[in-house]
């Protein structure tokens, strides 16, 4: 598809009294509206796939989308141009083993530089806030692609700028193949790009004239800035028509702050549909759920069987509603953690706080025969980390005043509070404060794995598909971890690698404006 043909798929903003297509008023909703096609990928143009097999450049730059009725709207993106093709936020597809060899050429009027979220690479490739490029320089990217195959992205990290620069659009995916993967794909005959579908999740602010408008106030920037209309792939209010078949949908929440339950409804009805990866690839086996969230960084693969529907049907993906202060010790939206998360939100100009139902996306369902297959029983091969003789650390999320802290500490550049000696385990024990709100916790470098989760709301409670408290979205391999007010959750990091000296990442929250507002640490592997 070219650069014209995505700009055409925009479509009028609502004003503020709508959300996602939902008229809201005190919490009562009108059937939802899903007017515009959802934009896929192409060849070339906005976030088309690109498989690099040489060196390329990435100039980071800001560039223009019309919103229909209204003026150009300015973006920003990273664009590079490969075999006379030119690309804006490519897809960057890559197998477990390949080299990539990118240049980050920043033409923006500010510093920026990208890091490549779950990603295990030395500290220097990583895309530490220490290595932000000044505008007008270059940074060069070289490291092997040791992952396992699965969903994964790329995004600014500037420091004290990244959710604005992401909420502009400096972010896309970045695609790792493996054998475990191809072999699901021919099973089932999945396409990316047909049956196979990318889908970011992304709330933004507009202004009348279309602008993109990111000026989050103090407590905006203390709990997160919310947007009043949800994009999925860039597309508001999207429909997307899908044929008679199982669809493997990789779901990434690309919003600074906003966090999704996500579930699916046809005629009001709950829709099961199947979990086969999390962050860091594919799951043992597969996992039917009807709800899942999904918090600021975090990816979840689902396959959705739309043979069960017949042609003309309608499937909806669905934010339902929850209280995010729930749990601890907050009052939730009858008390304080209303106040805080959302009257305050809506008292400091947001339309809409987190937790409110949204309508997301519509899928159409084709007339057709129907496509038959099975689903394989096992997925991939996942070993528990060896934990018999992991050092244990505790983790403590708490604040002070306007000021959310990891362990009492805010971001220092010359400050490192967190060292651990390389190819070591560790378990930690993070723990959210009583009077907190949600914090999805993201380490750089390395993965981990979740072993309990307990003291959580009850909402979350529900969603345990074990006797640790998990939730499905904390199996597999993970980098980003939602833990809720009073929450405590144990993770396992296998701090193995095979670089030369000592490696230098950080530790922090994913809701954007935290991490801009310094709730981050460095975090230290010694050689």
């Amino acid at each position: 598809m070219k650069r014209r043909q995505f700009l055409g798929l925009a479509a009028a903003l609502p004003v503020v009294t709508t959300f996602g297509g939902w008229t809201l008023f005190n919490h009562a909703v009108s059937a939802p509206r899903f007017d515009n096609t959802l934009f896929l990928p192409g060849s070339d143009g906005p976030f088309a796939v690109l498989a690099p097999d040489a060196p390329f450049t990435l100039v980071a730059e800001q560039g223009w989308l019309p919103v229909p009725g209204r003026s150009e709207t300015p973006f920003l993106w990273y664009r590079t141009q490969v075999n006379g093709a030119d690309y804006q936020n490519p897809i960057l597809l890559l197998r477990t083993g390949d080299e990539l060899d990118v240049t980050l050429d920043n033409q923006l009027d500010e510093g920026t530089i990208i890091h490549w979220h779950g990603l295990h690479v030395p500290g220097r490739e990583d895309g530490h806030p220490i290595h932000t490029v000044d505008p007008g320089d270059q940074y060069e990217y070289r490291f092997k692609v040791t992952n396992r195959g699965g969903t994964y992205w790329y995004h600014t990290h500037a420091h004290h700028r990244t959710a604005r620069q992401a909420h502009q659009g400096l972010a896309s995916f970045l695609l790792v193949g493996d054998d475990d993967n191809d072999a699901l794909n021919e099973a089932l005959d999945l396409e990316l790009g047909s049956t196979d579908l990318p889908l970011v999740l992304q709330d933004k602010r507009f202004d009348r004239l279309g602008h993109l408008v990111y000026q989050p106030n103090p407590m905006q920037g203390m709990m997160g800035y919310l947007g009043d209309e949800v994009l999925v792939n860039m597309t508001p209010s999207a429909r997307h028509e899908v044929e008679r078949r199982i669809h493997r949908l990789r779901l990434l929440n690309g919003s600074t702050a906003r966090i999704y339950r996500l579930a699916l409804r046809a005629d009001g009805d709950a829709v099961p549909f199947r979990v086969i990866g999390t962050d860091g690839g594919l799951l043992g086996s597969p996992r039917e759920v009807k709800e899942a969230f999904l918090s600021p960084g975090e990816r979840l693969e689902v396959l959705v069987d739309f043979a069960a529907f017949a042609g003309g049907d309608r499937v909806e993906l669905h934010s339902l509603e929850f209280d995010p202060m729930a749990g601890g010790g907050m009052m939730g939206r009858g008390g304080m953690g209303r106040g805080m998360g959302g009257g305050m939100g809506r008292m400091m100009g947001g339309a809409m706080h987190d937790g409110d139902p949204l309508a997301l996306l519509e899928f159409v369902v084709r007339e057709g025969e129907a496509v038959t297959a099975r689903v394989p029983e096992r997925l991939s091969r996942i070993e528990p980390i060896d934990i018999t003789d992991a050092r244990e650390r505790d983790i403590r999320l708490d604040m002070a005043p306007m000021q959310w802290r990891i362990n009492g500490e805010v971001y220092d550049p010359d400050r490192v509070p967190i060292e651990v000696d390389a190819n070591t385990k560790e378990v930690w024990v993070i723990r959210n404060a009583d009077h907190s709100m949600p914090h999805p916790m993201h380490i750089h470098g390395f993965s981990f794995q979740v072993l309990l989760r307990s003291g959580g709301p009850d909402f979350v409670r529900e969603q345990a598909v074990n006797d640790d408290g998990l939730t499905v979205a904390d199996l597999g391999w993970k980098d980003t971890v939602l833990l809720w007010p009073g929450e405590t959750v144990r993770i396992a990091i296998d701090f193995t690698h095979d670089y030369d000296g000592d490696q230098l990442y950080v530790f922090h929250c994913h809701n954007l404006e935290h991490e801009d507002n310094d709730m981050m640490v460095n975090v230290r592997v010694r050689a």
